[in-house]
């Protein structure tokens, strides 16, 4: 079953969960035999997720907007990578979580109980939230539970003459299943094959990190972050927190130095205006001269 999996694309990971499930069922009912044979797939040390540099970002997004038909996959891009929204999250979202005002999303559902959180939107992902709530508004989505991104289906509907037709519609009572089709033909015209939209996640995450926001205010962005990723964050911190100890280091020492300067400068200021004063006062033989020619 492992190698049938791997064999079809499987990450490592995804394997090991289907066999746990598997094993579980098996052994509630009594059917597992394999304790001293199964072996779970050895997992990547690391699968914390891919970052982009300002270059690539420009080329994703420039790719996704490319085409109106990826309209969708460029709204919920630039959503993903200002929010650090899940992908699932956007794709759930409902109309009453959007307040376009306040500019802010209120996630009440989430992938744990961390989740649940209010999300302050960017220009740019409120620009996003607006198009696609206009959108989702011209597809019929009105009622606060209709969902922001609504899913294509097939229904039945009754024909003209009487007779059950099948068609294609979009429905605002169920969210989307994605946009990975779409997703894959951006990502490879932007030069970014293999890129996965959860990427866009760790990209906001390390980059949060490069500007050394406290870990406490990311998460209540973020929702709760996985150890690796956490992980991640805290070693993209300590080297931003490094440089940034360098810079302040930097600036303080040409600071002392000007100030060094400075009070050097009015040292020798001091030392020359006290030397004038010192030639220009009468001596004690002086004085006594001057006395003498007052008497005579």
């Amino acid at each position: 079953y492992q190698q049938k999996r791997v064999g079809e694309g499987v990450g490592p990971r995804t394997v090991n969960m289907e066999g746990q499930l598997l094993r579980s069922i098996l052994k509630h009912h009594e059917q597992w035999k394999l304790d001293g044979k199964y072996e779970p797939l050895p997992e990547p040390a690391s699968e914390a997720g891919r970052s982009l540099n300002p270059e690539e970002e420009v080329r994703l997004i420039d790719a996704a907007k490319s085409r109106p038909e990826w309209a969708v996959a460029y709204h919920a891009t630039i959503l993903e990578n200002e929010t650090g929204m899940r992908g699932f999250e956007v794709r759930n979202l409902q109309l009453k979580r959007i307040d376009l005002l306040a500019g802010e999303i209120h996630l009440l559902k989430s992938k744990t109980k961390g989740g649940v959180r209010t999300i302050p939107l960017s220009a740019d992902a409120l620009e996003s939230a607006k198009a696609l709530f206009v959108r989702a508004q011209a597809l019929g989505a009105s009622q606060p539970d209709h969902y922001l991104i609504p899913a294509f289906v097939s229904t039945v509907v009754e024909g003209s003459n009487g007779t059950a037709v099948r068609v294609r519609r979009y429905d605002p009572t169920i969210p989307t299943h994605g946009w990975r089709t779409v997703w894959r033909k951006l990502t490879v015209k932007a030069g970014l094959r293999g890129l996965r939209g959860h990427d866009l996640r760790h990209n906001w995450v390390t980059s949060h990190a490069e500007i050394g926001t406290p870990q406490s205010v990311l998460e209540a962005q973020a929702g709760h972050l996985s150890k690796r990723m956490s992980d991640h964050y805290k070693h993209i911190s300590e080297g931003a927190s490094r440089k940034a100890s360098d810079e302040l280091a930097r600036v303080k020492a040409g600071q002392r130095a000007e100030a060094r300067a400075k009070l050097l400068e009015q040292a020798r200021a001091n030392t020359a205006v006290n030397l004038i004063a010192s030639t220009m006062m009468p001596t004690k033989a002086d004085a006594v001269v001057g006395q003498s020619t007052a008497v005579h």
